[in-house]
């Protein structure tokens, strides 16, 4: 069953993401739904479904654009292990924690995503304050979504049975 709401919510934040329109004031970014999802299994899951989820979210964002397929795996394995690593030292029930993960992913994922494409060739003349501009965009987009994004993939779990509501 956890596999089961796994994908669907990932799938589900995969088409709100394609839907919602990208800010130009905010570099182009588009709101950071998926890795939303990837981080509320970094934080709540054990090791094999985290790698599942970021490969799974990879995927459907790759899917979504025209960045060639698996590059936004290797953006969001680093960022799902990583928080999953440490995720028994910081309060990840707490709204805090998610916004400060928000920021600091929806960031790291977008620099990771950017070196890929220039270091391949297939992104030439990018400029450094465009990927600045929307590195900074995801990241003020972050702070409101990632929260949205774990509460909601949280509420599912539960009415679903998969984990217990716990009081912050």
């Amino acid at each position: 069953m956890n596999r089961l709401v796994m994908i669907v919510s990932l799938v589900l934040c995969a088409m709100a993401q394609a839907v919602l329109p990208a800010w130009t004031a905010l570099g182009q970014a588009k709101p950071p739904l998926l890795l939303g999802g990837v981080l509320y299994y970094a934080l709540t899951r054990n090791n094999s479904q985290v790698i599942e989820a970021a490969v799974i979210a990879g995927l459907l964002h790759d899917s979504l654009g025209l960045i060639p397929l698996g590059f936004s795996v290797i953006a969001f394995l680093p960022v799902a292990l990583l928080t999953n690593n440490y995720r028994d030292r910081v309060f990840g029930d707490h709204w805090f924690t998610h916004i400060m993960l928000g920021v600091a992913s929806a960031a790291l994922v977008t620099f990771i995503l950017y070196l890929l494409l220039v270091s391949s060739g297939l992104r030439g003349g990018i400029r450094m304050p465009f990927v600045l501009s929307k590195a900074v965009g995801m990241s003020l987009m972050g702070i409101v979504i990632i929260p949205l994004v774990f509460k909601c993939i949280e509420r599912l779990d539960y009415l679903l049975g998969n984990v217990e509501l716990k009081e912050v």
